[in-house]
C-alpha cells in the first residue's frame, strides 16, 4: 500500500518522466549545467528543512537555532574556497539566485536618486536589471555599446560623462555574452569612485577556471551572480569583493532581502566548489575550446555564426543567426526533436527577431571534446540545413548522450528514493 496520497504519487511520476526525457536529450542551454550526485544529496538531509545563520566573519552562529555549528562551519569553508578561486577575501553565500545577488548588489552599491549605468538589452544586458535598478530609486541609464562588436564604446561614454565625475555605479550585466569587456578601460574612463559591478552569473565557472577575465583583477570592485552555469553548482548566488567595506554593506542588504539562504544548496555548492578545485582548469578551457570548434565547425557547414571575424567566442556561449534557413523557434522545434534542447532568444545586434543561443558548459563538464563538437555540428546541418527528418538524426544524439551519461549509481539513488516514499518502478 502506498505511503503517500494518489495525489503525490501523480505528481512524482510527472516529474519522474520529465526526469527520464531529460537524461534523453542532450542540453546546449547557456544558464544550466549537470550538478553530480554528491551536490544532489544533501537536498535529502536535515540541511535542506534547517536553518543556519552564520555570524559576522569570525564571530560565532546565530543563538536563536543552536546546534547548526556543522552547518555554519561548512558555509565558512566554501566561502573561503570560493575566494580563493575567484579572487575575493570577502564571498558572501546568502543570496538565492543570480537575480537575488542582483537585487542585494543593486540596494547596497548605491543610494535611491544614484545614476547607474548597465548594459541595455539590446546590447545583452539582463531584463531585470533595470526594472529593479528602477523600483529601487536608482536613475538607470544605458553603457554605450558598438554594435559592431557588442564591445563598450568607452569613447562614447567619456563623451557622455562629459570630463565629470563618472557615475556612482556601473553595474555590468551581460547575461548575452561573447568576449570579455575592457575592465581597466572601463575604469580609466570612470575614475577611481564609482563603484564597479560584474554580474559573473554566466561565467564564474569560467573564471574560477582561469579560462575567462578575472574582475576583480582588472577592474572591479565586486562580483556577483548566479552557480549553476558555468559554475557546475546549485541554483543559488554570491556576492564577493576585496572591499571590507563593501562586503559589510553587501552583508547588511543581503540579510534584508533574503530571509533564510538554504544550508543544502549551501552544502552542494561547497561540494561543486571542491570539484571544481579538482578539475575546474581544465574544464574551463574545454568549454571555451569546444565553443570555439563547434562555431568553426558550424561556419564551414554554411551557417551563419556570431563573431566569427574575432574567433566566434571567448567562452561557453555561441549565437547562431538561422534566419537565413528558418525562424528561430522552428529551429529549436525541430532539435528538440533531435534530442538537442537549445535556446531561441533576441540576440543583441541581429536583425531576425531571434536567433539561437548555445551553450558549451553542460557537454564540456560531461567530457565531451572535439570529436563531439565535429558530431553536433553534422546533427545541425542534417536537421536544420539539409531538411533531414528530426526523429530519424535523434539516434545520433542518443548515441553522444549515453557515451557521455552519468554513471548509474545516480539514477539507483534515485530509484531507492522513490521507492521509499512509496513510488516503484518509475524511473
Amino acid at each position: 500500500m502506498t505511503r503517500i496520497p494518489p495525489d503525490v504519487l501523480a505528481i512524482l511520476r510527472q516529474v519522474a518522466a520529465h526526469h527520464e526525457t531529460g537524461r534523453q536529450r542532450l542540453h546546449l542551454v547557456p544558464s544550466e549545467n549537470r550538478l553530480s550526485l554528491a551536490a544532489r544529496v544533501p537536498h535529502l538531509m536535515e540541511a535542506a528543512i534547517r536553518y543556519a545563520f552564520p555570524g559576522p566573519e569570525g564571530g560565532g552562529e546565530n543563538w536563536a537555532w543552536p546546534g547548526r555549528q556543522d552547518l555554519v562551519d561548512i558555509e565558512r569553508a566554501v566561502a573561503v574556497r570560493l575566494g580563493a578561486q575567484v579572487g575575493a577575501r570577502h564571498v558572501n553565500l546568502k543570496p538565492v539566485s543570480g537575480v537575488s545577488a542582483l537585487t542585494v548588489a543593486l540596494s547596497a552599491l548605491a543610494h535611491p536618486g544614484d545614476a547607474a549605468f548597465n548594459l541595455a538589452e539590446r546590447d545583452g544586458g539582463h531584463g531585470s536589471t533595470r526594472s529593479i535598478g528602477t523600483r529601487l530609486g536608482l536613475v538607470m541609464k544605458d553603457l554605450p555599446v558598438a554594435p559592431a562588436t557588442c564591445m563598450l564604446d568607452l569613447d562614447a561614454l567619456a563623451q557622455q560623462l562629459g570630463g565629470g565625475p563618472g557615475p556612482p555605479l556601473v553595474y555590468l550585466d551581460a547575461f548575452m555574452c561573447l568576449f570579455p569587456l575592457d575592465l581597466a578601460g572601463l575604469r580609466d574612463v570612470v575614475g577611481p569612485d564609482t563603484v564597479i559591478h560584474y554580474d559573473a552569473s554566466h561565467t564564474l565557472g569560467l573564471i574560477a577556471g582561469g579560462a575567462w577575465q578575472n574582475p576583480l583583477a582588472e577592474g572591479a570592485d565586486s562580483l556577483g551572480g548566479s552557480t549553476h552555469k558555468t559554475y557546475p553548482g546549485p541554483h543559488k548566488g554570491i556576492l564577493a569583493t576585496n572591499d571590507a567595506e563593501l562586503a559589510a554593506r553587501l552583508n547588511e542588504h543581503a540579510s534584508h532581502f533574503v530571509s533564510h539562504h538554504h544550508p543544502a544548496d549551501v552544502v552542494a555548492l561547497a561540494v561543486a566548489a571542491t570539484e571544481m578545485d579538482a578539475r575546474g582548469a581544465r574544464y574551463a578551457h574545454t568549454t571555451v575550446a569546444n565553443a570555439r570548434c563547434l562555431g568553426t565547425a558550424l561556419a564551414e557547414r554554411g551557417f551563419t555564426v556570431c563573431g566569427e571575424k574575432a574567433g566566434f567566442t571567448d567562452c561557453h556561449q555561441l549565437w547562431i543567426d538561422i534566419a537565413p534557413l528558418m525562424d528561430a523557434e522552428q529551429a529549436s522545434q525541430r532539435l528538440v526533436h533531435a534530442g538537442i534542447v537549445v535556446n531561441a532568444i533576441p540576440l543583441p545586434h541581429v536583425a531576425a527577431p531571434a536567433g539561437l543561443r548555445l551553450g558549451l558548459q553542460e557537454v564540456s563538464w560531461a567530457g565531451m571534446g572535439a570529436a563531439e563538437m565535429d558530431e553536433l555540428a553534422d546533427i545541425f546541418t542534417a536537421v536544420l540545413r539539409d531538411g533531414q527528418d528530426s526523429h530519424a538524426v535523434a539516434a545520433r544524439t542518443q548515441a553522444l548522450v549515453e557515451a557521455y551519461r552519468p554513471v548509474d549509481e545516480e539514477e539507483q539513488v534515485l530509484r531507492v528514493a522513490l521507492a521509499a516514499a512509496g513510488v516503484g518502478g518509475v524511473v
